[in-house]
């Protein structure tokens, strides 16, 4: 079993010096999964879409706002997103902030670039949490404000913090063409589609230091996440039969020395129609389920993960608890119990068994049935999983977490740990 290390790209964006008509943009970082744990690995193929965490056709999604974001920016944010429900049997509902359970949460504000979790996996987040972020300074009219500072006699090159300092004492001026491609984009991740650049063999790029010390100078983005952001290729299967579509609103821009062949392009601020017959076919209007259908589990009402140290047993006990829903079609299902330090490091095991990709762990293999709902330990216990304290690493003196997830594997397609659903325990002490 491959196993999967989570992580999540931040912009660090206060030491930037702004030229006197031109503000640097902050890359999309698609957050794919929960931040937790340092270092990465593979996350398997990227496409323009992740089949296996759109939603269902029909689905009503309920969308929050975080505290912050005025009255103004929020409605255009509103009227962006909802340009997707032309296209496709899907609808974004824009709900209170003090709504309690939501699908979807945008936060405004400074920093944290602009990111999204795709699809389903907002689900990975607990309520209190964003799913989406905007960086709401890369927003601004900048030409407004720095011809206001022009006027008062400050001359460039300027800052972020003066940007900011503008932008407060006169707020709403805003570039509403730079916020509908930023807002139509993260949205477009929120339904499950990913970076159109990943399409196989589309671009030729150049994996020299002069790209990645690019990406590290304006995004200060490492080497992996270079990689994994703007050169990682997709599986053939998640190009759901479409051609390659430089047009697309999920196509980061290409600067001409970044490719080997010289090609460019600049992204684009709408919809196109590839985008749009991309989304009809994923949300279909007229059937019941889209043609792209692949092995779905959806997990809800993740209520409690709860681990007991059994000094009788001489193991760990650990039983979720939770809904499960199949569709249609159904592949093998994993649930996984690992071990991590308290510092978010999965444990290493070289041991035959309790193995997970070399990680201290326990799971069990299900067999579901299509179309069906399934309750886990409410009202009865009806899954524990075990992990003998033999087979946990020294943990003397040191606190653990243990992170379940619910993993799928769709054989048929040749798609392997497909990550369903994650949740973590806070740090436990366990018993010499």
């Amino acid at each position: 079993m491959k196993r999967y290390l989570l992580f999540a790209t931040v912009l660090t964006l206060v030491s930037i010096q702004l030229p006197a008509q031109s503000i640097p943009k902050p890359s999309c970082t698609t957050v794919l999964s929960e931040a937790m744990f340092s270092g990465r690995d593979t996350v398997g193929g990227r496409g323009v879409a992740d089949n296996y965490h759109t939603w269902e056709p029909g689905d009503e999604l309920l969308v929050k706002f975080m505290p912050g974001g005025s009255t103004l920016l929020r409605d255009r944010v509103i009227m962006y997103a909802k340009e997707w429900e032309k296209y496709g049997n899907i609808k974004f509902k824009f709900v209170a902030d003090s709504t309690r359970q939501t699908d979807i949460r945008v936060r405004l504000g400074k920093g944290a670039g602009h990111n999204s979790a795709v699809g389903t996996e907002a689900k990975f987040r607990s309520q209190n949490m964003q799913t989406m972020n905007f960086d709401t300074l890369f927003f601004a009219d900048i030409d407004y404000y720095l011809l206001k500072l022009k006027k008062r006699g400050i001359n460039p090159p300027y800052n972020i913090n003066q940007l900011a300092t503008e932008m407060y004492t006169d707020p709403n001026h805003w570039n509403d063409r730079e916020m509908r491609r930023v807002v139509t984009h993260e949205f477009g991740h929120a339904l499950g589609l990913l970076h159109e650049q990943s399409f196989p063999g589309a671009v030729k790029w150049k994996k020299t230091d002069s790209v990645y010390n690019y990406y590290k100078e304006t995004q200060g983005w490492d080497k992996a996440r270079v990689d994994f952001n703007v050169f990682d290729v997709a599986d053939q299967f998640f190009t759901n039969g479409t051609a390659y579509d430089p047009k697309s609103i999920m196509h980061y821009s290409i600067e001409p020395w970044q490719t080997i062949d010289g090609y460019s392009l600049k992204s684009s601020t709408e919809l196109s129609p590839g985008d749009k017959s991309l989304i009809a076919a994923l949300y279909p209007k007229n059937t019941a389920a889209g043609t792209m259908v692949v092995p779905k589990v959806m997990v809800s009402n993740f209520t409690k993960l709860n681990v007991i140290s059994d000094t009788t047993r001489k193991g760990l006990v650990i039983t979720p608890s939770f809904d499960l829903k199949t569709n249609p079609k159904l592949g093998e299902v994993y649930f996984v119990a690992r071990l991590a330090t308290e510092d978010g490091k999965y444990i290493r095991t070289d041991a035959l068994y309790y193995n997970w990709g070399g990680t201290t762990a326990t799971y069990k293999k299900m067999n579901l049935l299509p179309n069906s709902k399934v309750s886990y330990n409410k009202g009865k216990k009806n899954l524990e999983l075990f992990m003998p304290f033999e087979y946990i690493p020294d943990t003397y003196g040191k606190k653990i977490i243990v992170v379940f997830a619910v993993y799928l594997d769709d054989v048929a397609n040749n798609q392997m740990d497909k990550l369903m659903y994650f949740s973590t325990t806070t740090p436990l002490s366990l018993p010499r």
